[in-house]
């Protein structure tokens, strides 16, 4: 019998992978870096060490959150379930072999394992292209992910019609180019949202920012420490370092 529980791992920026009751889902893969785009921290799993994954599913097509070129190394590409934004992601991956891949809009809902369910939830956009979150619920627990999100109003919009979580996952370093809107939320918007999700625990992601070429055209406003001085008593901020496995209290 699988024992119900949430367990996280943070592998790099918004990768991430959970365990659902005992199945496997990975966030945002990211796991080759371009001489334009570096990590800024340590990569806390290869492609190798993952276990047999139940979901792989992706926000946007950013590299740093869709890398199919990391991908590629995959062992089961042909039966893992991979869902993404957009039908040309879809399209891509399926080119490489991931039979499975398919695009998932706001407020579908899938049955990714027996007994977990993942619903897709509206992140806004970032030019063009429409940013997936997904809510998953198990026995273990509720959990918000929310790799690329940058406002608390689809948080609202989300809790207004769903139950609470219990643990969410979102940006906290504020990214945003030189002269522009912010992309991903800064500290005080990731505790605002996970306070609206009724979450009770708070995994900062999108936190570090390499120096690169791409780095230069961007800034940032928050890091994960800034989101734990703003928590109350009623939001833990467990600051996760890569690799590390790290298990929902009960």
């Amino acid at each position: 019998m699988i024992k119900a529980s949430i367990a996280v791992t943070r592998v790099v920026n918004s990768c991430v992978l959970l365990e659902l009751d005992g199945h496997a889902v990975l966030t945002d893969p990211w796991f080759t870096e371009r001489w334009w785009l570096r990590r800024g921290e340590p990569l806390g799993l290869r492609i190798s060490e993952l276990p047999p994954l139940a979901a792989v599913v992706v926000t946007n097509p950013a590299t740093n959150h869709w890398d199919l070129r990391g991908l590629r190394a995959l062992p089961a590409k042909d039966t893992t379930p991979l869902y993404v934004p957009t039908l040309g992601m879809a399209r891509r991956a399926r080119t490489l072999g991931f039979t499975r891949a398919e695009p998932v809009r706001w407020g579908q809902t899938r049955a990714i394992a027996p007994g977990v369910s993942m619903r897709v939830v509206p992140a806004g956009r970032t030019l063009a292209w429409p940013n997936n979150a997904y809510a998953f619920a198990a026995a273990g627990g509720r959990v918000f992910f929310g790799g690329e999100i940058a406002e608390v109003t689809p948080l609202e919009r989300y809790r207004a019609e769903q139950p609470p979580v219990d643990l969410a996952l979102l940006p906290v370093n504020g990214l945003r180019p030189l002269s522009g809107p912010r992309l991903v939320m800064g500290p005080g918007q990731a505790v605002a949202g996970s306070s609206v999700l009724g979450a009770r625990v708070l995994v900062p992601v999108h936190d570090a920012h390499g120096h690169d070429p791409l780095s230069r055209l961007f800034r940032t406003d928050g890091t994960a420490s800034d989101a734990a001085r703003l928590a109350g008593p009623d939001l833990l901020v467990t600051n996760l370092p890569t690799g590390m496995r790290w298990e929902l209290p009960c």
